[in-house]
């Protein structure tokens, strides 16, 4: 046989074969498909409940103290001694840093010198505290008596002219040394007033010389009000020392960044879907990297009652106690806002519930098909899950075969091995 007649051959069989190979393929997905329709896929079923949970908001925020402060030098003055360092903590009013005190030291006896000498003129000791009379001091009292002399010797000349016994002038100079007396003792008065009035002044200087004296000494701030829930003794911790000794500090320099440690406040993002259920009051469980075992309960203290208009989301504050010290400001934390303890959701077997490409969902069984709905997922707890969907009330959730499934696949209900035991 030639090489032409061979191929022409050839060529032929394969024109017989490959229209039946074609008919083989799709005769065999004919009967695949018949036997997809025709075979129920077993699957096992679990009643979708309805049971209480609590209903929580999961939010992240930082930790702050409960309140930071950073201390300045209220008075110019060279570093004498610096006696706390960062990582140190303090009481309310204990001493941070002591400055210099000789030129302060030396304006405090200048003004109590000058408080003497004031009090000289008066006559006293110390100034009376209030309802001093200066017709006490001295030089009242001089020119009172005065006044009542000249007083007794005009009424003496007066009886003598009346008896014509006396001149008209000795009368006129009696009258005379009266208003001269009286006068003398007005500005005896007068003088007192303002003496008194100095040494007022001079009280109020030396307070202030005292005051400037003690503003050399930096404390720690005293709160005026304790944080809510604090029993122990507060105290401060020190984050930063900015001042050393020798150095010279001008009025207001900064020395050192004080925080309260207990409580903390978490300063959270809440969004705005949920400001009708978040309350102050609330309860908060929260959580932070460094001790991921470990659950710290706190407080919702202040919520603020504008939403950003940006983030749309309104700040919460978490108020959260810290009496072991495991919490540090500036932190990084989790908080989960118990917003209702008391709800009802519906639940469904962990097992039921299939992720795929990012859709959850499960398999509910309607007469002997299975249905796929989509669902939201919430708490897990004790093998059971909550779901939010549109759910049928009472309805049959696959747990085991819905892998096999799609949406209106035939399946039939298998007992479990355990239950037909």
């Amino acid at each position: 046989m030639s090489r032409r007649l061979r191929a022409l051959a050839a060529l032929a069989l394969c024109g017989v074969s490959l229209p039946l190979a074609g008919c083989g393929h799709a005769a065999a997905e004919k009967v695949a498909q018949a036997d997809t329709r025709s075979a129920p896929i077993p699957v096992t079923v679990a009643l979708l409940e309805r049971r209480t949970v609590e209903k929580s908001v999961d939010v992240v925020g930082t930790l702050h103290g409960w309140d930071d402060v950073t201390i300045g030098s209220k008075r110019e003055g060279r570093v004498a001694r610096v006696r706390h360092d960062m990582g140190d903590h303090v009481k309310p009013g204990e001493l941070l840093v002591e400055l210099e005190t000789l030129d302060a030291d030396l304006s405090v006896q200048q003004a109590e010198r000058r408080l003497q000498s004031e009090l000289a003129k008066l006559g006293l000791k110390k100034l009376p505290e209030k309802g001093f009379d200066v017709g006490s001091v001295p030089t009242v009292v001089q020119a009172r008596v005065a006044c009542d002399k000249a007083a007794q010797n005009l009424a003496r000349d007066r009886a003598l002219r009346h008896k014509g016994a006396g001149t008209q002038q000795d009368l006129d100079n009696a009258e005379n040394d009266v208003r001269s007396a009286e006068a003398s003792c007005a500005n005896a008065i007068l003088t007192a007033e303002s003496t008194l009035a100095s040494a007022q002044a001079a009280r109020v200087a030396l307070d202030v010389a005292r005051q400037a004296r003690l503003d050399m000494e930096i404390r720690a701030p005293v709160p005026s009000v304790t944080p809510p829930g604090v029993t122990e003794p507060l105290t401060y911790a020190v984050i930063k020392r900015r001042a050393s000794e020798g150095q010279t500090l001008k009025q207001g320099d900064p020395v050192f960044d004080l925080v309260i440690e207990n409580p903390l406040r978490l300063w959270v993002s809440v969004p705005e879907r949920y400001q009708a259920e978040v309350r102050a009051g609330q309860s908060a469980r929260v959580r932070v990297a460094s001790y991921p075992d470990t659950e710290f309960e706190g407080t919702v203290a202040r919520i603020n009652p504008a939403v950003d208009s940006v983030s749309r989301t309104f700040q919460v504050e978490v108020a959260v106690p810290n009496n072991r010290g495991l919490l540090r400001p500036g932190g990084f934390a989790k908080a989960s806002i118990l917003a209702n303890r008391d709800a009802q959701a519906d639940v469904a077997p962990s097992e039921a519930i299939v992720r795929f490409a990012g859709v959850t969902k499960l398999f509910v069984v309607e007469g002997d098909k299975a249905r796929a709905i989509e669902v939201e997922t919430g708490q897990v707890k004790g093998g059971w899950v909550e779901v939010v969907g549109k759910l049928p009330k009472g309805a049959q959730v696959v747990t085991t075969g819905q892998t096999q499934l799609a949406d209106g696949t035939t399946v039939t209900v298998r007992v479990p091995e355990t239950a037909a035991q």
